[in-house]
């Protein structure tokens, strides 16, 4: 459910104007979303914001925020964002995406936002995270700890965690141009 509040409030912060990490740091952390804030349940909003930085139609954090409250975000997020219904925003800014769970598929995408298991399956927390492939073919993961502002990379999602752990995984299919990342990001 939107909350007009939160939103305000979180239109005050001032967020860095790149890709973000570590949810649980510095000014993310107390940002409202729902009845919680980004350092809670935050992974999905923030692997949202990077994949439409991505995918060159930037958005600010806190209207990503407002719409997942909206629709995407069920009993005020305390227990995160839906995988299913981040897809309904996806579908209303035309981001064009294919679902796959599969470790070599997910290796042969340019980017997507991935969520999964964060310990053993079914009996842990889902975490999403943002990934795109440099021009090294190595995956960057945003995100990956919500303590950690780093970029982790990887030469494959398998090297990051096994299979049985994705749970789902959505690859973007539009790359804007000039969109990879280069040594001087880290």
């Amino acid at each position: 459910m939107y909350r007009p509040k939160n939103f305000k409030a979180n239109c005050q912060v001032e967020i860095p104007d790149d890709y973000l990490n570590g949810q649980s740091m510095g000014v993310l952390k107390d940002m409202k979303y729902g009845a919680t804030t980004l350092d809670d349940a935050g992974c999905g909003p923030l692997a949202v914001y990077n994949a439409m930085r991505y995918l060159g139609s930037p958005m600010s954090l806190p209207k990503v925020m407002r719409e997942l409250e909206t629709y995407a975000a069920p009993i005020g997020a305390r227990l995160g964002t839906s995988a299913i219904l981040m897809m309904i925003f996806f579908w209303r800014h035309h981001v064009r995406f294919r679902i796959i769970r599969r470790v070599k598929k997910i290796d042969r995408s340019h980017a997507g936002i991935m969520m999964y298991w964060t310990k053993r399956p079914v009996f842990s927390g889902g975490h999403f995270v943002f990934y795109r492939r440099d021009e090294f073919g190595r995956i960057s993961v945003y995100n990956r700890y919500s303590n950690r502002e780093e970029i982790y990379r990887f030469d494959s999602i398998g090297e990051m965690l096994p299979q049985n752990r994705i749970i789902v995984t959505f690859a973007l299919k539009d790359k804007a141009p000039g969109n990879t990342v280069t040594e001087g990001e880290v």
